[in-house]
């Protein structure tokens, strides 16, 4: 039995938001078509293109598919009351850069301005909904609507209550071993953007992690300001001394550099308080945990912030 204040994923959608197209259309067109059932249906006398160039503006600063040939592009609309929910599906697949499996099914999502968060919401429960082995497959097969409707309405999927960090994370992220040699850590940093490397033990728990502080501390000594007495030719010989304790970093190991004071949290931790963590501590990420302790994902301050406020 539904629960009366529960809100629940086929309240966003109908029929007539279903488009099944045969033939494969461009991106832009995909985007048109699926937007002006939207427009048609529930918003008239709103102009469609602003929506479109929203989401395309969006759909540019990441790209939304989310793999096994499914896209969830989505925006944030001013002047909308509440979410809608749009379905193309694409049996012959739309080619996808992102990933090496057509693209056949397109949930496209518009969400008020001022509901920050009722989009992660609603992409969690398609998330869930269609994580069930061959789901996709399955809905990428129906040719009738109706049938479609059946089938996304089988579970009446409710939406989660409160956004949590299994809604914000990145899954699988990059490690090292505690026992590998610090280079790698200071490879990891010097090749790529990152600030802070989690560090697991043999099994894949969580034992610490490595940041640039910690690297830097263990390459230069306390009291290095005394090592120059200001001349240029010292300085050099100085920081020629530096940079091959750098180049020596496969003799020290991870676990002698990793601090073991980092932000985690579990799947279901919600989001106010994994940002009361990342303030307390002034972290720039927290680490996901399953409930044995094994890195399961990365949540860094700065995604944080964009898929709250922005995305």
């Amino acid at each position: 039995m539904a629960e009366a204040n529960a809100i629940y994923l086929s309240s966003f959608f109908s029929e007539g938001d279903i488009l099944i197209e045969q033939t494969v259309p461009s991106f832009y067109n995909m985007i048109h078509a699926l937007t002006g059932r939207i427009v048609t249906n529930h918003l008239p006398g709103v102009k469609a293109e602003p929506i479109i160039d929203a989401v395309l503006r969006r759909e540019r600063v990441s790209p939304t598919v989310v793999g096994d040939g499914v896209a969830m592009p989505h925006a944030r609309i001013e002047g909308i009351d509440r979410p809608y929910l749009a379905l193309g599906v694409y049996p012959a697949g739309i080619p996808s850069a992102e990933t090496d499996k057509p693209v056949r099914l397109v949930f496209l999502l518009l969400v008020p301005e001022h509901q920050p968060a009722r989009y992660l919401q609603i992409l969690r429960a398609l998330a869930n909904l269609l994580r069930e082995p061959g789901a996709a497959d399955r809905l990428a097969a129906m040719t009738d609507p109706e049938e479609i409707i059946r089938f996304l309405r089988r579970s009446e999927m409710k939406l989660p209550e409160y956004i949590c960090a299994g809604d914000l994370m990145t899954p699988n992220p990059d490690s090292l071993s505690a026992n590998a040699p610090l280079g790698g850590a200071l490879d990891s940093i010097m090749t790529g953007d990152k600030v802070e490397i989690p560090i697991v033990d043999d099994e894949g728990r969580l034992v610490g992690a490595v940041d640039t502080h910690a690297l830097l501390g263990c390459f230069i000594p306390k009291g290095l300001r005394k090592l120059f007495p200001g001349a240029k030719s010292d300085l050099d010989s100085n920081m020629e001394a530096l940079a091959n304790r750098m180049r020596e970093a496969h003799r020290i190991r991870v676990r002698d550099a990793m601090n073991t004071d980092v932000s985690t949290c579990r799947i279901d931790t919600p989001a106010r308080e994994i940002a009361a963590d990342l303030a307390e501590r002034n972290a720039v990420k927290t680490y996901v945990l399953d409930k044995d302790g094994h890195l399961i994902g990365v949540i860094p301050l700065a995604q944080f912030f964009r898929r709250i406020l922005r995305d």
